[in-house]
């Protein structure tokens, strides 16, 4: 049901982008004041931002509401060329999914996945997680990301206690991760974070040492997909915010 849900939205959304793209298109060759020289570039570069940007995605969220409402203002200041603007902007948002959509569809997932590395028992994938947890430095080495099937759980930072968890059930929905806490920690306290060429400066009550987040891992590895987390885990929409990534 998975495979063949996948299947329809890649042939809705290419299906979409291709009418939209065609209708951008026509507009700008037949429309009424329109002009091929100055409207191929808005429209070109409007493609490929948003291709890349629904392809790979935005580190956070507030990122992703700037891009789209740059989009918009941009398209107004712009005057007739910013139709084209827009229309390779949603054109490109579609052929994004439809790219991300179909690198899904052709990865082959292992039982666990541990940094991309497909493992099929439980005692390797625990092995390998954690020998890849006790190389986190915040530099070369500065994400754990362990998988199996829809759930997720992500270490990022630097040891021995530089270090921000996160868990979830099922990772394609955006608005159901959990973040560690540190309630022994001051609320209004910031730590920086180093996580590879970016900082992120986190409130101390989400940082954690290397301890910690070894027993998250420990539970996590026990029941990947349980809904039902300990007070540890704090589920609000912060949790999303404090990803990092780099």
């Amino acid at each position: 049901m998975a495979g063949k849900k996948t299947r329809n939205e890649i042939w809705f959304h290419s299906i979409f982008g291709a009418l939209v793209l065609a209708g951008t298109v026509a507009l700008m060759l037949f429309g009424v004041n329109s002009s091929v020289s100055t409207s191929i570039g808005p429209l070109l570069a409007g493609l490929a931002l948003s291709i890349h940007v629904f392809r790979f995605g935005l580190p956070w969220r507030w990122l992703t509401v700037l891009f789209l409402a740059s989009f918009f203002v941009v398209g107004l200041l712009l005057g007739q060329p910013g139709l084209q603007w827009m229309g390779g902007f949603l054109a490109g948002a579609q052929f994004g999914v439809v790219w991300r959509l179909a690198a899904q569809k052709t990865t082959v997932k292992a039982t666990w996945t541990v940094n991309g590395k497909g493992i099929e028992t439980l005692s390797e994938a625990r092995k390998t997680a954690r020998q890849q947890l006790d190389l986190l430095d915040g530099e070369g080495f500065h994400r754990l990301v362990v998988e199996h099937g829809p759930a997720r759980f992500e270490v990022a930072g630097s040891l021995p206690s530089k270090l921000v968890c996160h868990r979830n059930g099922d990772a394609e929905n955006d608005f159901s991760w959990a973040v560690l806490q540190n309630p022994g920690q001051p609320e209004d306290r910031s730590v920086e974070v180093p996580i590879g060429r970016i900082e992120g400066f986190i409130p101390s009550r989400y940082v954690n040492d290397v301890g910690t987040v070894d027993e998250a891992l420990k539970e996590f590895l026990r029941d990947p997909a349980t809904a039902s987390l300990g007070p540890e885990w704090d589920t609000a929409e912060i949790a999303f915010d404090l990803r990092l990534s780099a």
